[in-house]
């Protein structure tokens, strides 16, 4: 009996440890034998807590943990039946059978465990993120349709952040309010103008390349705003500096680390010059992807500034049977005399104390997806409740999460237009708004302005169209929209306002203001002096400030060969006014 015993008991040794020391082995060969590989080891021990422990422990343990213990429990149940029948006990006694009921229940247990955390992961993110949410909704005019799977089904809330809760096993938050008046400040070049101005004139050495995802525009700057971008080094060339484009200009400026700032670390430097193998030895439990990378110099003349280097963090955070992404400040890099990275952690940032977005973008963007579960499954699902990105040609590489001071309160903010989740209307019906200068203390609140039923139409397929042919009636040149066209980039700001910008061999040339209802009189303005009207002859670009609807938008009474074509229609409706009123009196 003793013999059976001890194979049982050797086979069940065997069937429960060869992979937690097969998962121990490969850590201690990435720990020690390639000790200096950051990376590896950051990115094995949290491979293992997203997968198995999100909290560290068997509390709350993943899925895949519970599947694991239910396939060490079937082979458990096998070989008690087996010890049970070739020792001759059989299962009369009260043992044999309270030891089989016991693995049995636990086996049952943990497939339940892992059906409901296999079931609910995706909806539990949701959870996760829903609690940084509001729906801001227009007041009067009905409810937007938009939203309707939401407020159908919801109840009074507390009156102070959230009029309405929502009912479903998601929480959602719904506020009566419009859209403030932020009066973001506009951009003066696009998104692909400024990386193919930064990428050709950035970087004096050899093996150092603009690194593309760091491309970060600081709005507020020097001249309105400037575009910057990492100068990374590669294999054992290090990091060289930040470019600075200020959008205008064809010269692109550059502060270096040197001196009593060297830097011996790049992003994609190989061996001891990886920078990202030193912070993952520094700082274990922080990630980031590359589009949260960003610099600037510091100082007035950025060819004299030092260059700074911030990375806005996130960390792994356990949540219900799952990990979810939670911002947890920046780190700041600056250069040191000797070369080593002076690398600071901020946990907690404020306002103001940094001069670009503080709050990782690829947190945004998981905010913004996850609104879909506000409704619970079902509207998720069968109504195709949600949000999402637009897909017009001309934004086709930037479609949102723009950066955008605004002139009311001075905080920066992560705008993008939102149209229907799972449809093929391009119409914006809401703005996802959430402040990016700050950080620390958990989520930043993602507000979803929704448009209301009745609000002037916005595409923005419509508005490349309508900057198209407005460029072509003020000017010989004749442009196209999409990717790959001439209008590569349409963004907001101000109220209902939209600017789009006309590149030409990568460099932005023009941009043209419009407003979303048509009630503002266009704003095409040359950065290069000066745009060919109709027939090839150059003259000087009007640029006229936008005037709200019904006010005069030119002088009537000057030299009508002088007015544009726009201008002209606005003062003979004026005219034609003015005859209707004298006809009735």
């Amino acid at each position: 009996m003793s013999r059976h015993v001890r194979l049982v008991a050797r086979g069940l040794a065997v069937w429960w440890l060869w992979m937690p020391l097969a998962a121990g082995l490969v850590w201690v060969v990435k720990h020690a034998v390639f000790g200096g590989f950051g990376q590896q080891d950051q990115s094995y021990v949290l491979l293992l807590k997203r997968q198995f422990f999100p909290h560290g422990g068997l509390v709350d343990a993943a899925p895949l943990f519970w599947f694991w213990l239910a396939v060490g429990l079937c082979g458990t149940v096998w070989a008690v039946v087996y010890a049970v029948d070739e020792t001759g006990v059989g299962f009369g006694g009260w043992r044999a059978r309270l030891a089989v009921s016991v693995v049995l229940l636990a086996l049952v247990g943990s497939l339940v465990r892992a059906g409901t955390g296999v079931w609910d992961n995706d909806k539990d993110a949701g959870r996760f993120y829903a609690a940084a949410t509001v729906l801001d909704v227009p007041a009067g005019g009905g409810t937007p349709r938009s939203v309707l799977p939401v407020t159908e089904h919801s109840r009074p809330g507390d009156g102070g952040r959230c009029d309405l809760v929502g009912t479903a096993d998601v929480p959602a938050c719904v506020k009566t309010a419009s859209m403030p008046a932020f009066d973001f400040e506009a951009r003066t070049a696009s998104y692909a103008a400024a990386t193919k101005a930064l990428t050709d004139s950035a970087g004096l050495s050899s093996g150092v390349h603009l690194m593309n995802h760091s491309l970060h525009y600081l709005p507020g700057a020097a001249s309105g705003g400037a575009w910057t971008a990492v100068l990374d080094g590669s294999g054992e060339q290090p990091m060289e500096g930040v470019a600075v484009w200020d959008g205008k200009s064809n010269s692109v400026v550059s502060c270096a680390f040197r001196g009593d700032h060297a830097f011996n670390r790049a992003f994609g430097g190989t061996g001891a010059v990886s920078l990202r193998n030193l912070l993952a030895e520094r700082f274990p439990g922080l990630v980031y992807s590359d589009q949260d990378i960003w610099g600037y110099c510091d100082g007035p003349d950025p060819r004299t500034a030092q260059p700074v280097v911030v990375i806005s963090v996130a960390r792994e955070t356990g949540w219900k049977q799952r990990t979810v992404l939670a911002p947890a400040g920046v780190l700041v890099l600056r250069g040191s005399s000797n070369g080593k990275p002076d690398v600071t952690y901020r946990a907690q940032v404020e306002p103001g104390e940094l001069p670009g977005a503080v709050y990782p973008a690829s947190v945004v963007r998981s905010q913004i997806h996850e609104v879909q579960w506000l409704g619970g499954r079902g509207a998720k699902d069968d109504q195709g409740f949600g949000f999402a990105h637009t897909s017009a040609g001309t934004n086709a590489t930037n479609p949102g999460e723009f950066l955008l001071r605004s002139k009311a309160d001075g905080h920066l903010y992560y705008v993008t237009p939102l149209v229907p989740r799972e449809s093929s209307s391009q119409l914006v019906v809401a703005f996802a708004v959430l402040q990016a200068d700050r950080a620390g203390g958990g989520l930043n609140d993602l507000h979803v302005y929704v448009r209301s039923d009745d609000a002037p139409a916005v595409n923005l397929d419509v508005l490349a169209s309508r900057m198209v042919s407005y460029m072509a009636q003020q000017t010989s040149i004749t442009i196209s929209a999409g990717q790959g066209g001439a209008l590569q980039e349409i963004i907001p700001f101000g109220r209902d306002m939209w600017r789009g910008f006309v590149d030409f061999s990568g460099q932005t040339q023009d941009y043209i203001d419009l407003s979303g209802d048509a009630t503002v009189t266009p704003n095409l303005v040359s950065l290069t002096g000066q745009i060919p009207a109709p027939g090839g002859q150059p003259q000087p670009q009007p640029q006229p400030q936008p005037q709200p609807s019904g006010q005069p938008t030119a002088n009537c009474g000057g030299d009508p060969s002088q007015l544009t074509n726009t201008q002209l229609a606005a003062c003979i409706a004026e005219l034609s006014k003015a005859l209707q009123g004298r006809l009735k009196d």
